[in-house]
Parts: C-alpha cells; sequence; structure tokens
C-alpha cells in the first residue's frame, strides 16, 4: 500500500496539470495499482483506492473513462463509489461495461439506473448473468422491444409471477418476444397457455416444434382449444355494434361508464363490459374481446388496474370472462395478489404498449398495396 500512498501526491499534482495526458498516465498507474493486487485488498485499503480514483475520473476525457470502466467491471471488489459513479455515466462506452458485469452493483443500483437512464443502458443492464426480480420488474416496465427481447433469453434472469406474466402481455403482437419467452423452462403453465392464445400461427408452430417430446401432445391441445375460441373480427365488431350503441350513450361520463360496467358484469353481458373498458381506456374492442375469450384473466386485470377500478369490480369482469370456467380458487387468489401487487403506472404502461401495437397494425393494414 506504500506505493498509493506515495502515488496520492502525484493525484494532487496531475488534477492541477493542464495536460490531460498526464492525468490519464496516473489513473493508469493507479488503476493497475489495484487491479494487479485487488484480490488482496480488503475493504479499507479499496476505499482508500477509491477516493484517489474519485478525485481523478471527474477530470477525466470519456476515452479514459472508457478504460477505467473496462478494466474495473470484472474486478468483484472494485472501488464502489468510482464504479457507481462509472454506472451512471450518460456515455453507454463509459457506462456499459459496468452495468453488463460488475458484482459491485447492488439491486437498489441497477433499479435507480433503469428508471432514470436510456435504453442502451437499460439493455446492458438485461444482458447481466444474473437479474433478480425487483430488477427485471422495472426492466419489463420501461425497457423497450430489444430490452424486452435481451430479458426473455437470458437464462439468468429471474421473474416474478406477475413480472412474467407483464412480459408475456407485452408480447402480444411481438413474434420475436414471443418466441423467446416460450422458449424459457420457468414459464409457469397458465401464462404459458396465455403466451399461445396471443401467439401467431408462426409463433405456435416454432414452439411446438421445438417443445421437447413429452409436452408437444399438451401443447396441441392447447392450441386445439384456442382455435376453438377464435371468431373473425367482422364478427366481433358486429357482436358488439349493439354494445356500442348502447354504451355511447354514457361515453362521456367517466364514473357513470365504471358503474355501468359493473351493473353489466354481475349480469354477465359482456358486449356492454368490453365496449365500458374500450371507451375508458381507448383500447380497441376487438382486442378487449380477445383478453375476455383468454381463460385466465390477467390481461383482464392488468386493464381494469389500469383504469383504477377496484379488485371488487375487477373481480366482476374477470368472472364474467371465459376465465370464469377454468379458473380455480388457488389461480383467484394469485390474481387477486397480483392485482395487489401491480401499480397503476405499471398496469398503464403494459395498455399503452398495447395500444402502440394496435396503431402500428392499423397504419400497416391501411398502407397496404390494393
Amino acid at each position: 500500500m506504500s506505493r498509493a500512498v506515495s502515488i496520492i501526491g502525484e493525484v494532487e499534482q496531475a488534477l492541477h496539470d493542464a495536460s490531460s495526458d498526464k492525468r490519464m498516465s496516473v489513473l493508469r498507474r493507479v488503476t493497475d495499482l489495484f487491479v494487479g493486487e485487488a484480490e488482496n485488498f480488503n475493504e479499507d485499503q479499496t476505499a482508500l483506492f477509491d477516493g484517489v480514483l474519485g478525485q481523478l475520473v471527474s477530470h477525466i476525457e470519456s476515452r479514459a473513462a472508457v478504460e477505467l470502466s473496462q478494466r474495473l467491471a470484472p474486478i468483484a471488489n472494485a472501488p464502489l463509489q468510482t464504479v457507481r459513479h462509472l454506472a451512471a455515466h450518460d456515455d453507454i462506452a463509459v457506462s456499459g461495461p459496468i452495468l453488463e458485469k460488475s458484482e459491485r452493483l447492488t439491486d437498489d443500483d441497477l433499479v435507480t439506473i433503469a428508471k432514470s437512464k436510456s435504453q442502451a443502458h437499460l439493455a446492458k443492464i438485461a444482458n447481466r448473468a444474473r437479474l433478480n426480480e425487483v430488477v427485471t420488474e422495472v426492466l419489463v416496465d420501461h425497457g423497450d422491444s430489444e430490452v424486452a427481447n435481451t430479458l426473455a433469453i437470458n437464462t439468468g434472469a429471474q421473474f416474478s409471477k406477475i413480472g412474467m406474466a407483464k412480459l408475456v402481455m407485452r408480447a402480444d403482437g411481438d413474434d420475436r418476444l414471443a418466441e423467446s419467452i416460450g422458449r424459457r423452462s420457468d414459464i409457469p403453465a397458465h401464462v404459458y397457455r396465455q403466451l399461445l392464445a396471443q401467439a401467431t400461427d408462426v409463433v405456435r408452430g416454432k414452439l411446438l416444434a421445438a417443445a421437447p417430446a413429452d409436452r408437444q401432445d399438451a401443447i396441441r391441445k392447447i392450441m386445439s382449444d384456442i382455435s376453438d375460441q377464435v371468431t373473425p373480427k367482422t364478427s366481433v365488431m358486429h357482436h358488439y355494434a349493439a354494445a356500442q350503441r348502447a354504451m355511447s350513450v354514457f361515453a362521456q361520463d367517466t364514473e357513470l361508464t365504471k358503474r355501468k360496467i359493473v351493473e353489466f358484469a354481475n349480469i354477465k353481458q359482456v358486449p356492454e363490459v368490453a365496449v365500458g373498458l374500450s371507451i375508458l381506456s381507448g383500447t380497441a374492442v376487438e382486442h378487449i374481446d380477445h383478453l375476455f375469450r383468454a381463460g385466465n384473466g390477467f390481461g383482464l386485470m392488468v386493464l381494469c388496474r389500469s383504469l383504477t377500478l377496484d379488485w371488487q369490480t375487477t373481480y366482476a369482469v374477470i368472472m364474467a370472462s371465459r376465465a370464469a370456467k377454468i379458473l380455480g380458487d388457488s389461480d383467484t387468489d394469485d390474481l387477486r395478489e397480483q392485482y395487489a401487487a401491480l401499480t397503476v403506472p405499471s398496469a398503464q404502461r403494459v395498455v399503452r404498449f398495447w395500444q402502440g401495437r394496435q396503431k402500428v397494425a392499423k397504419h400497416v393494414v391501411q398502407t397496404a398495396p390494393g
């Protein structure tokens, strides 16, 4: 450690030196010294290096910060404050190596960065060798399609029940994401059913082909059940035409619309309930019809939560759907727990993903030739 102490004077001189080359030279010497003996340093000794590097890191050019990040990222006991400073850097070339590899970052560090930095930062986090549930849930909430897909193919990423379910809901209309999720070994059976229900025939075929032989018959049975539920879009819209006329009377009164949803849910009048939810959320009625036919209730729970409907109303809506014939008591308890755990902003982000894909799909149809 005597070499580290002797170099502190050089650090002070370098900070007052106008030459960036001099600062970089001193930084490299300090880094070489630390990296060469890192496994032998205790926390107090590492903290000394943290103080020295901390003084230098705020006064160096990006190219030097990139080099420092790359060298410290694999070090298990790297100087903590220096690592945090580099991880929060706006330049992904600087922050990327730390975000992807450094074991010094805590879940709280990763969550804070995921909520405040760019999608490039989130993509690096999503690619870490190990990710805990609290981090993956934030990434599912805030990440774009690239981040979501990186998470889905990361076998070291752990998901809570609600985190996995939200990831599956995000895969509606995203074939690549649906296929990536479908290849995971940790997806619960009822969530896998939801994934197949919303997947395209192409994705279903790929997932069936990739499944182990002992699971293929069960998958074929699910796919057969799903096929029986499919209704052409023109039939869906005809089915809802009368309900749209009836509910349009209340469309300008949000509270009245919510009360009508409860009334119609309690007597199992699905078209009016679906149209009411469509009016409040701005989600296409054919998509909501799909949620009513899904059989697991999760999509409807997310939609209701996004509209700040209480659990009693949400439960009535779910019980008016096909899920009422399939869900057992334990499944309903799971939904209630997930409803309580799901924040309104998180649910609203999922709904915005649906709506964004609806706009894209509509644009594709409108601009398709002939």
